[in-house]
Formats: structure tokens, sequence, C-alpha cells
């Protein structure tokens, strides 16, 4: 049985709910957003997973490091709400500083002594000798499970469909429970989320750049960039741009189908026994039996008892981004946007 556990998705689709769920459990250790912030929201995986092997120093700095697309929107109070450390009071760390990624959720989700965990986890880290990238996250999610007694850690990062190939290659006996909504609500609450909307700018600019704005100073192509771009440049951000920025929720749509489709094909590649796909709507329909059902998946021989489930269920709410709230014209668009995705996902018998 293996006591590693992923919990993938598009983003948007429920998972943090899943993370706050299990936070409660009493076997498990909730990694939450672990992933989404050692790759600048989605953007340097390749950095986060080096192929060479590496010290301990250098991999605290993977985990530790201050980096420019999550930073830039605390500067610019525009940080998503999964953001747990308290960035704005008389903290260590804060806008200025820079807030290190393994602080700005995971490490808040799991205790009100973040900053202490952090020099210990600081301290383990420095401690280690040579290794590849799937050794060391081993050993620190190891380490987190024993520090709090748990026998089971699971990792749930949202958007991390993107990540889920790499995951599987540095975790290849790892259980993959993937979360699944409806694309079009999906769609409506990425248009609600700042963390959706810089990633989605970021990945138009980069496009006609050429590069990453945030990670190389090239400006070679910056004449070609949209006006209505230029004030999401690292040297030219404009919060209250950012804000009234609209992107169309047929936009998110296309992304959507496009994680899942990839995603897909990666998780046919994952044996049967290491899988279990989850909607997002039975949590909302069916709680009770849905929570049990993960659980079962997450650890047989863990239990799913009353009195966890019914703490559990209170903090399931119905939510308010409903895609038949848009007009008419902008369903159909929506629809259209969303329609490969959902195609990928009848194939293995999901449907709405």
């Amino acid at each position: 049985m293996s006591n590693e556990i992923f919990v993938v998705g598009t983003g948007r689709c429920g998972s943090t709910l899943i993370s706050n769920i299990l936070n409660h459990h009493p076997d498990v250790l909730s990694l939450s957003e672990f992933f989404t912030f050692v790759t600048d929201l989605g953007t340097l995986i390749p950095q986060a997973f080096p192929a060479m092997e590496i010290d301990g120093a250098q991999f605290w700095q993977i985990v530790s490091g201050v980096y420019a697309k999550q930073n830039i929107m605390l500067v610019h109070d525009i940080a998503m709400k999964e953001v747990l450390y308290p960035f704005k009071t008389d903290v260590r760390f804060n806008a200025s500083t820079g807030v290190p990624a393994i602080l700005q959720t995971t490490l808040p989700h799991l205790t009100p002594e973040y900053d202490a965990l952090f020099d210990q986890i600081h301290a383990v880290i420095a401690a280690r000798g040579m290794a590849t990238a799937a050794a060391h996250y081993h050993a620190l999610f190891g380490w987190l499970a024993a520090h709090f007694g748990k026998s089971i850690w699971v990792e749930r990062s949202g958007g991390s469909l993107r990540v889920i190939e790499r995951l599987y290659q540095q975790f290849p006996n790892a259980k993959f429970l993937h979360i699944v909504r409806d694309g079009r609500d999906c769609a409506l609450s990425m248009q609600r989320h700042n963390g959706f909307k810089m990633v989605l700018l970021i990945f138009q600019i980069t496009e006609i750049l050429g590069i990453d704005p945030y990670e190389s100073d090239d400006r070679s192509w910056q004449d070609d960039l949209p006006d209505e771009l230029i004030s999401f440049l690292p040297e030219s951000f404009s919060g209250n741009d950012f804000l009234a920025y609209n992107v169309p929720p047929s936009l998110y749509g296309h992304y959507w189908s496009g994680e899942i489709m990839a995603g897909l094909e990666i998780l046919d590649k994952i044996p049967a026994a290491q899988q279990l796909t989850l909607q997002y709507e039975s949590i909302l329909t069916d709680t009770r039996n849905t929570i049990k059902h993960m659980i079962q998946f997450i650890s047989p021989d863990s239990s799913a008892n009353a009195a966890w489930c019914d703490a559990v269920i209170s903090s399931v709410k119905r939510p308010t981004a409903v895609w038949k709230t848009l007009d008419t014209r902008e369903q159909s668009r929506l629809n259209d946007a969303c329609a490969p995705g959902f195609a990928a996902l009848t194939k293995r018998r999901i449907q709405w």
C-alpha cells in the first residue's frame, strides 16, 4: 500500500475542499499548494525537478525560493486567497522581503508555528548530501509526516494536472486522486481567481516575447506586445490594471480542455490500481458516500468514522460560480471551448 498520494485536477475543481477535508483526518498529512508555489504558479516546472543530483542547500533554494510571479502579487495586494501566510502583518516575511514558497500556504496549513517549522525543515534539508530531486522530496514529505505523527501524506496543488507527468516520474508508486468538475463551472471560477488570471497573462506575454519576462530581461520583441499587456510586465506591473483586466470565460474553457486532455494522457499510463477519479459534483450531492470512497482509496486501513465524516461534511458548501448564469451567447462560446475536454472525459465514462 502506498502512503504517497497526489490530488490532481485542473484547478478550481474542488481540490482545495479535499485538502481541507483531509487536514482533519487523524492519519493524513495534508500538504496544500506545495507544488503550486515551488513551481511559481506552475510556470517553472523543470526548475523544480532538476535532472541532475543536487545537494541539500540547492534543494532548499527550490523549496524556500522567493519567486517573482507569486511575490509581485503580494506586493500589489492581489494575492490568491489560498495564501495563508499573514504577510500584511508584523511577521518575519512580507511583500518587501518576499515570502518563501513553502511558507505561502503549505506550512501555515499545517500549524500556527509555521516559522519555527520552516527553520526546522531548513536544518534537516541543509544536512542532506547529493541526491535526486525525487529523493529530496521523498525525504521532506516523509519527515513532515513523521513530525506530525501521520502515516500518509497527500499533496494537493491547484492546477496540478500540469505537473502530473513529473509527479509520476518522481513518485512512480504514488496514488493519484483525480478531481473533476464541470469545465464550464471551472472556467467561470477561474475567471474570478487572481492566480489563474496571472498565469494566463504570463502565457500570453511569453508566447509573444519568446521568453518568460519574469525570468529574463530580454525585451527584443516588446514592441509586439499589445498595449493592454504592457502593464503586466514586472517592471511596469499595475495591480489596478490587473484587477480591471477581463478574460472571457471561454478562454478559460479552452485552457480547461487543454489541461484535461493532456492530464488524461498521463493518467492513461498510470496503473488503474493507483488512480481514482471523483466528480466534484458527487461531493455536493452524495457527500458522505463520496468521502468514504475517497478515504478508502487513500488509505484502506484508515476508517472514515462517523464523527470525522460529520465534522467534514459541515464544511462542504455549494459554489456560487454557476455557468448557467451567463447570457446565452457566452454560454454557447463556453460550451464550444469545453467540448474537447468533455469528449476526452466521456471516453473515460465521465459525463455531465
